[in-house]
């Protein structure tokens, strides 16, 4: 219900704000080439409402189709959102213009609007769009950076003070073209000489053959302490056709074979234990579980199964989501979380502590490390791509957490 009834305000904001911006668009289409801009201005609006009802109904599209559809609605409404403070200074001006004006102004005498201030709104409705395409023509989902942090726990063994972790996520593997820069990638994750190496999902677009070719590469990722792995909402084979359930069936014991034969520990909804000089610390791993459209395939609960609230635990799910609905209460107990999934919509400002993105609409915690309560969980911006082939502002990432014990 609260995601209907966030995609009915945003859809009525949205088309509201093309209306809106409609006044000054409708200045330029006195001749025919203009008004065909008129229908092409028009029509995104539509797509707008015509995903609202598809989310409603359920349709499924295809999730090519859904991407497509998204990256134009959003690409519209930050557009309006970025041009907008011109349009309300120059309405402004124009009302108070009106209000205190001694002569009567008459429908056919309007106060023009302020040429300036309406070919910087342009300008600003322009902005987006060309750092979209900036964000793929730059090449910058090869950037790939570290993002370290330490993190302080009461509770964490001795034995574990200064452990250094390396969380990656998303890799979606069927989307990487340049393979000199994703080696280079990879060899930043070796370079760091992390104890222990946590993937949090999506290593396919939608396939397992999208691995062919890539074993010798992602079989190079190891640590000393173990690799471990969870699926993400792509790794099921839901987004795309199959012949039969057998075949897509087929695909997904084939990714999960792959992942064995990386020598990855892919952890279905269970725990396992992590020693050092005769302390320990538990890893959780869940299948995909979120609060909203994807899949519920995660079970805490059995993943839970044997652990007590003395044990030092890590969490590791797809989607964050998973963190606000289920851990902060249920199990309080639980002391990390690493999740990916968002990727930071690949579109933001990530300067410093300062963060901001469109996706934050949706996601409560959508990059880098959250606090509650104690409890932690760190959002990785993912180290592939997924829809939109670019990033601008948020960069592909490889996080470097050092576990102290307080």
């Amino acid at each position: 219900m609260d995601r209907v009834i966030f995609l009915f305000f945003f859809t009525l904001i949205s088309i509201l704000l093309d209306f809106y911006f409609f006044q000054i668009f409708k200045k330029y289409i006195t001749n025919k080439w203009f008004k065909i801009l008129n229908y092409i201005y028009w029509s995104i609006s539509s797509i707008t409402f015509l995903n609202f009802v598809f989310n409603i109904i359920d349709i499924n599209l295809g999730y090519f189709i859904k991407t497509l559809i998204f990256n134009v609605v959003i690409g519209n409404f930050i557009s309006k959102v970025v041009a907008l403070p011109f349009l309300l200074i120059d309405d402004l001006r124009r009302f108070s213009k009106r209000l205190f004006s001694r002569k009567s102004i008459s429908k056919e005498n309007t106060i023009p609007r302020s040429k300036f201030l309406s070919i910087s709104a342009s300008l600003a409705y322009g902005i987006p769009i060309t750092s979209l395409t900036y964000g793929i023509i730059s090449n910058n989902v090869y950037d790939y950076r570290v993002k370290r942090r330490v993190v302080s726990f009461d509770n964490l063994p001795k034995e574990f003070d200064g452990i250094r972790v390396c969380h990656i996520s998303d890799i979606h593997v069927g989307s990487l073209r340049n393979r000199l820069a994703v080696k280079g990638g990879i060899d930043m994750i070796l370079n760091e000489k992390a104890d222990l190496i946590f993937f949090t999902g999506d290593l396919v677009n939608n396939k397992s053959d999208e691995l062919k070719g890539w074993g010798d590469d992602l079989s190079k990722i190891k640590a000393p302490l173990g690799v471990y792995s969870v699926l993400g909402n792509h790794d099921y084979g839901e987004y795309t056709s199959w012949k039969s359930n057998e075949e897509k069936n087929r695909n997904f014991k084939n990714l999960l074979k792959a992942q064995k034969e990386f020598g990855w520990n892919l952890l279905l909804n269970e725990n396992d234990t992590i020693s050092v000089d005769g302390n320990k610390i538990k890893v959780i791993g869940v299948e995909n579980w979120a609060s909203s459209r994807f899949q519920q395939y995660g079970d805490l609960d059995k993943a839970y199964n044997g652990l007590n609230n003395e044990d030092f635990k890590i969490l590791m799910t797809h989607n964050p989501s998973h963190w606000n609905a289920k851990v902060t209460d249920a199990y309080n107990d639980i002391d990390l979380t690493l999740s990916g999934h968002t990727h930071g919509l690949q579109y933001g400002i990530d300067i410093g502590d300062f963060r901001v993105s469109p996706v934050r609409l949706a996601y409560k915690q959508w990059a880098d490390l959250y606090e509650l309560n104690k409890q932690y969980i760190y959002v990785n911006r993912g180290f592939g791509f997924m829809g939109y082939p670019g990033r601008v502002g948020i960069l592909p990432e490889i996080t470097i957490l050092e576990l102290k014990k307080s």
